[in-house]
């Protein structure tokens, strides 16, 4: 159902004439109901914060006009709330652009032609907005170093910027510092809609109708103009701060430069500042103190598993004679050990399979309970192996492995009675 009023197209807008409109008045043009199928848009989404479409039916709704901000430019959706005359709200938890038209996704249907209120959710676009204009300004700065913005994402809380290269801690702190001082001087943004063959074209949307849709410029001042269809602040200052975090390496020479914006530079503070008195708490030192608290601790881990593993040698060695003992008067020998992983199982299998008589079967067997274990049972007899390995697994369920001459095997818990059934079983043979 539809009504023939044309609706204001994306590019124009009232979220992206005015961003900082809460309310609005407007009128239901279409609703829909849609029961989508899984969507390659929603496989291919770059964006961790991005609301990914539903898969539950939903009404999508066309309005004249809306201050809710479809996905779109690497900025996620907005949320908000469709009111109508007689006060029933429906939530808006997803906005969408096809090609040239705003759609809204709601649960229930709206009746073409209500007059409606719309509600912003302000908080979550001036977070938004605040990471975005965030990002446009530290891209411009990083073009004074020859740094291209490759592309860019918006995540929960961190976002990060794709470079050519990695930056160097002199850099990080010179771009930091100049990057924030351009928020100080509260620079003025604004949006120009400029003739279009004087926009770069490049990273528009494929969908999106050049001929009929609006390109938009946002400016920071002289500092910067690049096109964009997301919703910005109208000065650098209510960016408020930028803080540059770590950086990882992608695809070849590329590095992620990741960084928050805004009132998460204040979260972020108090999360880590959070862990920083924790650990300290832990670790009983001081803040100034983790560093090397962490380092000690680091050295005598690592003095801990040589020697844990000098201990777990010998033992495994001690273990492997018996096994060699019980051999001259058997023709099968095995050990279970609840407290010891594959590594303790693989010295005794280097021990004892250099020296095992011919037609002789060995079974090493670790672990207990839901933590799981691991099986190795190695000998020339192939076919009394492929017996004890099809009994135990019919013992224990979640027994998977495989080889010739030795059977490896992982066990990723013992369900109730299951450890008790195959020692019993061994303990037969």
């Amino acid at each position: 159902m539809g009504t023939d009023i044309t609706p204001v197209i994306v590019g124009a807008l009232q979220c992206q004439k005015n961003s900082f409109l809460k309310e609005f008045q407007t009128i239901v043009i279409s609703c829909k109901e849609e029961k989508p199928e899984p969507s390659a848009k929603n496989k291919k989404s770059k964006s961790k914060s991005v609301d990914q479409e539903p898969q539950t039916t939903k009404y999508a709704v066309e309005l004249e006009d809306t201050i809710l901000f479809p996905e779109g430019g690497g900025q996620p959706s907005d949320k908000g709330t469709i009111v109508t005359s007689n006060d029933k709200e429906y939530g808006v938890s997803y906005i969408r652009r096809d090609q040239l038209r705003a759609v809204h996704l709601v649960d229930e249907p709206i009746e073409v032609g209500t007059k409606v209120n719309l509600k912003l959710d302000w908080k979550r676009r001036l977070d938004h907005m605040q990471q975005h204009t965030g990002q446009h300004l530290l891209s411009a700065v990083l073009d004074k170093y020859e740094l291209p913005t490759l592309s860019w994402s918006m995540g929960e809380l961190i976002n990060y910027i794709e470079l050519p290269r990695s930056l160097t801690d002199d850099e990080v702190d010179k771009i930091s510092e100049e990057v924030n001082d351009k928020i100080a001087e509260s620079i003025p943004i604004s949006v120009e809609i400029p003739d279009k063959e004087l926009v770069n074209k490049q990273k528009m949307p494929d969908d999106y109708d050049l001929d009929k849709g609006i390109l938009r410029v946002i400016k920071i001042g002289e500092l910067d103009q690049n096109p964009c269809c997301g919703t910005h602040l109208s000065s650098t200052s209510q960016i408020l701060s930028i803080a540059l975090l770590h950086q990882t390496s992608v695809r070849g020479t590329n590095s992620r430069l990741h960084f928050l914006a805004g009132d998460r530079v204040r979260k972020y503070a108090i999360y880590s500042h959070g862990l920083l008195k924790k650990s300290s708490q832990e670790l009983s030192c001081q803040f100034d103190e983790l560093n090397n608290k962490i380092q000690q601790l680091n050295i005598n881990y690592k003095k801990t598993l040589k020697n844990e593993s000098s201990w777990k040698e010998e033992i495994a060695n001690y273990q492997s004679n018996e096994i060699l003992t019980k051999l001259e008067t058997s023709q099968i020998a095995f050990i279970h050990r609840p407290d010891v992983g594959l590594d303790y199982l693989t010295f005794i299998f280097k021990s004892v399979s250099k020296s095992i008589p011919k037609d002789k079967t060995v079974i090493l067997l670790s672990g207990e309970g839901q933590t799981g274990g691991s099986l190795i049972i190695f000998g020339s007899n192939l076919d009394k192996i492929n017996e004890i390995t099809k009994s135990l697994q019919s013992k224990i369920k979640g027994l998977k492995g495989g080889g010739k001459g030795k059977w490896q095997g992982k066990i990723n818990s013992f369900e109730k009675g299951e450890l008790e059934d195959a020692l019993n079983y061994l303990k037969s043979l």
